[in-house]
């Protein structure tokens, strides 16, 4: 097995392709968005729903761009906390 900076180097991880939402509630709720925005669509006039549809696509291409921002922000993160812990040992790292 390689290791995953060897995956990383040689382009065979894409940590972006195994994301997905396990939160409890997330299916949920996001029905619930996607059938209030449907009910809403159908409320609009036939000359809004063009304009509307374009409005949220506009709005749902930024969530790409924010999801990668996490993924650094939450790397960066791990990072410095096991810097933190390799760094800085406690008296409880120590053998007895």
């Amino acid at each position: 097995m390689t290791s995953i900076l060897e995956q990383l180097y040689n382009g065979n991880l894409y940590p972006y392709l195994k994301f997905h939402t396990i939160i409890e509630g997330f299916k949920v709720n996001r029905e619930k968005a996607y059938h209030s925005y449907s009910e809403f669509l159908n409320k609009l006039p036939e000359e809004f729903k063009e304009e509307f549809v374009s409005l949220i696509d506009n709005h749902l291409d930024l969530l790409p761009y924010e999801l990668e921002q996490n993924f650094i922000d939450g790397f960066s993160m791990g990072v410095r906390m096991m810097f933190e812990v390799f760094a800085n040992p406690t008296n409880s790292d120590t053998p007895t």
